[in-house]
């Protein structure tokens, strides 16, 4: 047996078993997806006996999507096929706001977005992006509470996470390279989606308090800030009030003066 043979033999077999492999997962996630959608009562749709499944439905009075994505690789040569699960959130908050992590950076980053800040949360890390349009308010929205659970989902392993307010309105999701074909784990995860968005809804009467506290701020910022060390310089105004003082002795000096002198006239005469 040649050598080429032996080679193209190794090749295809490996491919053959990638292929195989490929087929069974799938199977697998189709059959784990469609027990989940059944017992969830969640719409399930097969394009294809090759093709990634998608469901979509109502749980905790959220509207959930599960389906197949694709991200571009940095060389925007290739696509990465990832698992996506999204949650539509049902608040609509006054300003645009986004967080994410992983290869979700370059989609939030690729928004109108200007202005970026580094929250003072445990556990932030430096490739996580938080950008909005207006800082002010987000730091107003971004409790200690919501922030935790924002950075617990971006702990998730082999995840990149992206929650979006942007034109009134929110989506909390999730995108991972595993196939998630185990009902239990993809319970878990919509649960974490779905525990983290009824923290980054917006409480009764808070849309109010965020304005206010908005309004309140510019206002203050509109406020005079005088350094205390420039009042306590000499600017020149003692300065003139010692030369008036001085003018004011010489003038008594000279009246005394004056009078001193008519006294002594008349004791001479």
């Amino acid at each position: 047996m040649s050598v080429y043979f032996a080679l193209w033999l190794l090749v295809s077999g490996f491919l053959v078993s990638f292929w195989v492999w490929t087929i069974y997962v799938l199977l697998r996630q189709k059959r784990a997806w469609k027990f989940y959608a059944d017992k969830r009562k969640m719409r399930f749709h097969s394009p294809g006996l090759f093709q990634t499944p998608s469901m979509s439905g109502s749980i905790d009075g959220y509207s959930v999507s599960v389906f197949a994505s694709e991200h571009s690789e940095l060389d925007t040569r290739s696509n990465r096929k990832l698992t996506a699960i999204e949650v539509l959130l049902q608040s609509s908050i006054p300003f645009a706001i986004g967080g994410a992590s992983g290869g979700m950076t370059q989609v939030l980053k690729a928004m109108e977005l200007r202005q970026e800040f580094r929250p003072a949360v445990k556990g932030w890390e430096d490739s996580y992006a938080l950008l909005t349009s207006d800082i002010k308010m987000a730091q107003q929205y971004l409790t200690e509470d919501r922030m935790n659970k924002l950075v617990n989902l971006m702990k998730i392993d082999k995840s990149w996470i992206i929650f979006l307010f942007y034109a009134e309105h929110g989506v909390l999701r999730l995108d991972t390279p595993l196939p998630v074909d185990d009902p239990k784990a993809l319970d878990i995860l919509i649960k974490q989606l779905i525990n983290a968005a009824k923290a980054f809804e917006l409480d009764r009467g808070e849309e109010k308090d965020i304005l206010r506290k908005r309004d309140l701020s510019e206002k203050t910022g509109g406020v005079l800030d005088i350094d205390e060390d420039l009042l306590d310089d000499d600017i020149g105004f003692e300065l003139e009030d010692d030369e008036d003082d001085f003018a004011l002795e010489d003038d008594v000096a000279d009246i005394e003066g004056a009078a001193d002198n008519d006294q002594s006239d008349s004791k001479k005469t």
